[in-house]
């Protein structure tokens, strides 16, 4: 029993440092430099000891994906604490709290994308808990504005989808090449910019 019980933690303990492995190497090389052989290398292991660990890639980006969601979920929490109580100034700092954790891992930020697009089947419950929790995160903190738990979900489900096209956009350097004035390119400020105008539409369908 007490064999088991140390083989267990073994293997958890071997699997925390995998998905570690595999977010580190994203981060370096992006979702297709990922590979399983290029893991074994980093964590000086055999290619056939990855899959004693994990299953198979995908499920291995899966847990990686996860991971930064929860870091994610971390860091707007951390925004959310550090700003005025008032609802506006709230959704402000979840918009410039998500802008600043894509901009600061760009490639594990596109990772959690990029993985849901080319693959044929949809994200497990486990993992959906995780986006959910970032969804409820966003409806709370938009429920004193919306007035009303059923119009606080579609308004963060459209916050979220106009906030995630721009910052896809800013991304990849779209947004800052049709703009005028130089000044007016900051991802920063054109992201405020796009929160107000959405807060503002919000207080409109309130009356």
């Amino acid at each position: 029993m007490a064999r088991a019980k140390r083989s267990a933690e073994t293997t958890d303990a071997m699997r925390r440092e995998l998905i570690a492995a595999a977010r580190a190497m994203i981060a370096r090389d992006g979702i297709h430099g990922l590979t399983a052989r290029g893991l074994a290398q980093e964590l000086g292991w055999a290619v056939g000891t990855i899959y004693t660990v994990a299953p198979s890639l995908d499920v291995i980006t899966l847990e990686a994906n996860a991971a930064e969601l929860d870091a994610l979920r971390g860091a707007l929490e951390a925004a959310l604490d550090q700003a005025a109580p008032d609802p506006t100034a709230q959704v402000l700092a979840l918009a410039r709290g998500y802008l600043a954790f894509a901009e600061s891992r760009p490639r594990n930020w596109s990772a959690i994308f990029e993985r849901q697009a080319e693959s044929g089947d949809g994200p497990p419950d486990w993992y959906q808990a995780r986006q959910l929790a970032l969804f409820d995160l966003l409806e709370r903190t938009l429920r004193p504005l919306a007035g009303s738990a059923t119009e606080a979900r579609w308004a963060a489900r459209s916050f979220w989808a106009a906030l995630q096209g721009f910052l896809a956009l800013s991304m990849a350097g779209h947004v800052e090449r049709v703009a005028e004035d130089p000044e007016t390119g900051r991802r920063q400020d054109l992201a405020a910019y796009l929160v107000e105008m959405l807060l503002s539409g919000l207080a409109a369908r309130r009356g």
